[in-house]
């Protein structure tokens, strides 16, 4: 009976091991996976998929119609009957199907652009959940280490107290110091939690989402060595979705062509052949035309006008935000760095353990060592939130300057 407990058991929560297992990966290998699992980029493809489909359904050319019409006459006791087969085709004359083509060619290729461009913006969003997981994860290196300061630290005092040359009220300032780093250093666990479990809905499939992600890769500070206006234009020129935007410009002029032709009516032209029971038989040819003669379609030719010069006017618009994007990713980047610089003259990593061995041996007070605790936390979290802040503000400005930088970076 016990041993079929324990193997019960051991099934339950074999797949519970299995799934809390963490995995170390790499920034790219986080992308491959975007790319592999992403609900997101699903829903984005499917969005392509709903446009191109009403592009498709736009061009859609009208079929021929085919009839058949059977009469049958009596006349006393002759039977006399006549059978006719018949073909109708509209015809638009003045070209419509080759606009509605081209236009809904340039919406398709529009769809996919756009799909393009929103797919690496979620691509950033992968890019900067994991910076922000990286991020949290070395802050919480930095508060166990001043953890185990200050528990080292109380249980010297505590000894040194049970000697009579310590006073209960300092080993109580280190009781105080050490929940107050523990509350912070929780905080920062649950931060790093939830960067954590954001991040595996972009990575793992439903399975796989309990999957704790170990970051592989340090991130670092590399400055850029492309200019501002260099970036613009490049994003003025490449930005799919700037570019989706100008064939959806295309798109709704060629509309506007069709509709203002659409003010004649179609021609239908029907062919068919006719056979009579008295053995008569003959093609039959004819066409009929929509009356009024001259359809005006002032309704859709007055919407699609001013759809062509919404998007006309939406496309200046979208160029102008392109250049502040830019502008404002870029400025973003260079203040980020300026502010690593200036770190790198006031941050000293050893600082922490020499403030520990200078406590032990008396050279310190306990308001020096608990100063020097509290100074190496923050600047060393200070320290790591700004790699991550630069490497966030240069994923964004790589998605705005339509992937140049990480193009040059590698060049």
């Amino acid at each position: 009976m016990t041993r079929y407990i324990r193997w019960t058991l051991l099934l339950v929560l074999f797949p519970v091991m299995v799934h809390a297992q963490s995995t170390s990966i790499t920034l790219d290998e986080a992308v491959e996976l975007f790319n592999q699992n992403s609900l997101q980029q699903e829903l984005a493809r499917y969005d392509q998929l709903r446009k191109q489909g009403e592009a498709i359904r736009y061009k859609a050319y009208p079929n021929p119609e085919v009839s058949i019409n059977r009469e049958q006459l009596n006349a006393g006791t002759v039977d006399y009957e006549e059978t006719t087969y018949m073909l109708s085709q509209p015809i638009e004359l003045l070209g419509q199907p080759f606009l509605r083509n081209k236009s809904a060619s340039k919406s398709q290729k529009a769809a996919e652009l756009q799909f393009e461009y929103d797919r690496l913006q979620l691509i950033r969003q992968v890019k900067s959940l994991y910076a922000e997981y990286w991020q949290h994860s070395q802050k919480l290196k930095i508060y166990n280490q001043a953890l185990d300061v200050i528990r080292k630290a109380r249980s010297s005092a505590k000894a040194r107290e049970a000697e009579g040359t310590f006073s209960g009220l300092q080993v109580q300032r280190f009781n105080v110091e050490l929940s107050r780093y523990r509350k912070q250093r929780d905080q920062v666990r649950l931060n790093r939690k939830q960067a954590g479990n954001q991040l595996a809905t972009y990575l793992f499939s439903r399975e796989e989402l309990d999957t704790q992600i170990q970051p592989a890769d340090s991130l670092t500070i590399e400055p850029i060595n492309v200019q501002e206006q260099t970036l613009i234009q490049y994003a003025l020129a490449n930005r799919s979705d700037l570019v989706a935007l100008e064939q959806m410009v295309d798109a709704s002029d060629l509309q506007y062509k069709v509709e203002k032709r659409e003010r004649l009516p179609d021609l239908n032209v029907n062919f068919g052949y006719k056979n009579q029971s008295d053995g008569a038989e003959g093609f039959v040819i004819g066409g009929s035309i929509k009356l009024p003669i001259f359809n005006r379609n002032r309704g859709n030719v007055t919407i699609t006008r001013a759809q062509t010069r919404s998007r006309q006017t939406e496309l200046t618009l979208k160029q102008q935000a392109v250049r502040n994007q830019v502008s404002t990713a870029y400025e973003r980047v260079g203040l980020v760095l300026e502010q690593w610089r200036l770190m790198q003259d006031t941050m000293d990593p050893s600082m922490l353990e020499a403030a520990r061995a200078a406590y032990q041996q008396g050279r310190y007070s306990l308001v020096e060592l608990l100063d020097a605790t509290q100074a190496y936390v923050d600047g060393q979290t200070m320290i790591y939130e700004t790699i991550s802040d630069y490497n966030q503000a240069l994923f964004e400005l790589d998605v705005q300057s339509a992937g140049r930088i990480f193009n040059s970076q590698n060049s």
